[in-house]
């Protein structure tokens, strides 16, 4: 009985002493990913084109998409801004895909990946949003990507961006 008592005792030990002490970070909220989708003068758009792209009728990002990084994504991209030169975004790196109803229409929503490993709100490294283009929250970031990451891990994705494969 001693013996199973110490047993049991040393994998308690060992299994507590795994647990994590790591810490989430902040939560990057919907209001601030508004925000910073508003500077449109410190992002460069993707392939350096600002026409609306038709984009594919099976992403719920759809019919038309105008496509922009900042420079922290644009940092690890090539020149023609078309594929990474890196395996992944560093973090603080920012992708807005802008939705159209109409080729060359009136921005209609944003949809927004944020690189940051260590928010309390991120999902797979990445905090997901979808706006409206007057801010209102479609699909909030607290929801850490939960129906956005299983699409962005498909196809020909790179750091579970599609773009790429896909414009």
């Amino acid at each position: 009985m001693g013996k199973m008592k110490t047993l049991l005792c040393s994998i308690f030990i060992i299994f507590s002493s795994c647990v994590s002490d790591k810490k989430e970070g902040p939560v990057i909220s919907d209001a601030t990913l508004y925000g910073l989708t508003q500077s449109a003068t410190s992002f460069s758009y993707y392939k350096n084109n600002l026409d609306t792209l038709d984009s594919d009728p099976a992403s719920p990002h759809f019919p038309y998409v105008r496509i922009r990084f900042n420079s922290r994504a644009v940092s690890v991209m090539n020149g023609g801004l078309s594929g990474l030169t890196a395996t992944s975004f560093p973090d603080e790196s920012m992708i807005v895909k802008e939705v159209y109803d109409v080729k060359g229409g009136s921005l209609q929503t944003y949809a927004v990946m944020y690189k940051s490993k260590n928010a309390g709100n991120s999902g797979n490294g990445w905090v997901w949003n979808e706006m409206r283009a007057d801010g209102s929250v479609i699909y909030s970031s607290a929801r850490k990507g939960d129906q956005c990451v299983s699409c962005h891990q498909s196809g020909t994705a790179v750091d579970l961006v599609r773009t790429f494969g896909l414009h």
